[in-house]
């Protein structure tokens, strides 16, 4: 499996935006039980987030995210990158 760093970027207004988000924590679990998702959290200036996701290839990556209801409805735009860590491991993390 490949890691790949996803930044979500909100592209609408708050108010849009929050209704959608329990439908986008309910898929974030789905990739958790499906194997696929490491970490996951909000930016702290609360314009998007990030999630740290496991997968096969690239391809898989996108549709994996373009599955988010955020991303599926346009109201988060995102960028997806290969990394490759060298260092720590997610579980060593410990959430704020």
């Amino acid at each position: 499996m490949l890691t790949y760093l996803v930044t979500l970027t909100i592209i609408v207004d708050r108010a849009i935006y929050e209704p959608h988000l329990p439908d986008h924590l309910a898929y974030l679990a789905q990739l958790k039980a499906a194997g696929h998702l490491l970490l996951s959290g909000p930016a702290t200036d609360r314009r998007g987030g990030f999630v740290l996701l496991q997968a096969d290839s690239l391809a898989t990556a996108r549709d994996l995210v373009e599955g988010d209801p955020l991303v599926a409805r346009g109201l988060d735009s995102y960028e997806i990158r290969e990394w490759r860590i060298t260092e720590g491991q997610p579980q060593q993390i410990v959430p704020s």
